[in-house]
């Protein structure tokens, strides 16, 4: 399969199961019939009809299978409400180069190339359902084999998980120390990234299954609960200045390329870490991720605590007095900061929230 682009994204949910269009893709599969589905306007079409007939009928999968035995193209509208053409012979440049052996595919793909428009060639013989457009081609998988592949891929999730959960364990007592390494925040934000690239995998995957995504979706819900906020808090304790917004360096990391999110050193950069020394020396956290796990403790109150302090090592060594100069926070409320900051220390419930 070639990279997926936008269309080839819509194609995909057009074709899922529980859909009419899939429903007319597995008729004509169960009846043991190949079959070529053009999606196209009349104008961008009918320059390369050949032969066929006008229909103009009501779009269902009982109709679009019927018409298939037919053996040429049936020609729907882009909106899937409308047959055009039944029985239409296809004529494309026979300049278009195609890689297909098959009569109905090497049609399909020349078509799609030279018109940009997508097009379901099934195979009678091999029964392989393949969707082109433009110059993408994708063979359409049933759920039974798609599956298995999720259920695989939310295991490895689990698993990277785990290791998050005693990553973020081992941070926080460093962070008091201020024994922080740049390669310990790396590592950190090398596994969220593992778990956001996962992710994306398992969307494009879900998009397939269609009707059958409901528990997949729901375990991979619980599984990312959480993840890319911490990573955005970690952002916004350890870069350097001038400090950006973590979103933005967020998104920077993402488009890194596989190369450079394989080192630690790789997934700093965007964080301000570029040489060597930056590299080696102990870094202080500002406190954002471990303050925001305080209970009732908001944003802006967070935001003129770090300000004031700077490092959160210096926000556990002020006194219950000290703090409550701060706008925002009474007594009970720096009680809970001092209270909470001493749990994390000692390493308990340091971890993100339900991990």
């Amino acid at each position: 399969m070639t990279t997926r682009g936008p269309e080839l994204e819509e194609l995909l949910e057009r074709t899922a199961p529980g859909t009419p269009l899939r429903e007319a893709i597995d008729r004509i599969v169960e009846l043991g019939r190949g079959g070529l589905i053009v999606i196209a306007d009349r104008d961008t079409i009918s320059p390369l009809i050949a032969a066929g007939f006008v229909l103009d009928a009501p779009f269902t999968p009982q109709a679009v299978a019927e018409l298939a035995k037919m053996d040429r193209a049936v020609v729907a509208d882009q909106a899937l409400r409308t047959i055009l053409y039944a029985n239409a012979h296809l004529v494309p440049d026979p300049g278009i180069s195609s890689r297909e052996t098959g009569t109905r595919h090497r049609v399909a793909e020349q078509t799609a190339r030279q018109l940009g428009i997508p097009l379901v060639a099934i195979s009678e013989e091999r029964r392989r359902v393949t969707l082109y457009i433009g110059a993408w081609e994708h063979e359409l998988q049933e759920p039974l084999t798609l599956l298995p592949q999720a259920s695989q891929a939310l295991l490895i999730l689990d698993r990277y998980r785990g290791e998050l959960r005693e990553l973020l364990s081992e941070l926080a007592p460093l962070e008091f120390e201020r024994r922080v390494l740049p390669y310990h925040v790396g590592t950190v934000i090398q596994k969220m990234i593992q778990m956001l690239e996962l992710e994306e995998e398992l969307k494009r995957l879900f998009v397939e299954l269609g009707t059958h995504k409901e528990l997949p979706e729901r375990q991979l819900r619980g599984l990312l609960r959480g993840v890319r906020e911490e990573l955005e808090l970690i952002i916004m304790d350890f870069q350097r200045p001038p400090v950006r917004p973590a979103r933005e360096v967020l998104e920077e990391i993402m488009f890194l390329d596989s190369e450079q999110r394989l080192s630690p050193e790789g997934v700093l950069r965007p964080l301000g870490f570029r040489d060597e020394d930056d590299l080696e020396r102990a870094i202080p956290s500002r406190g954002y991720r471990l303050l925001s796990k305080v209970p009732r403790l908001p944003l802006p109150v967070i935001e003129r605590l770090v300000d004031e302090m700077g490092t959160l090592d210096q926000v556990e060594r002020t006194n219950h007095r000290q703090l409550q100069r701060i706008k925002g926070i009474a007594e009970v409320r720096a009680r809970a900061i001092k209270s909470g900051l001493q749990r994390f220390k000692t390493g308990y419930a340091s971890s993100l929230e339900g991990l």
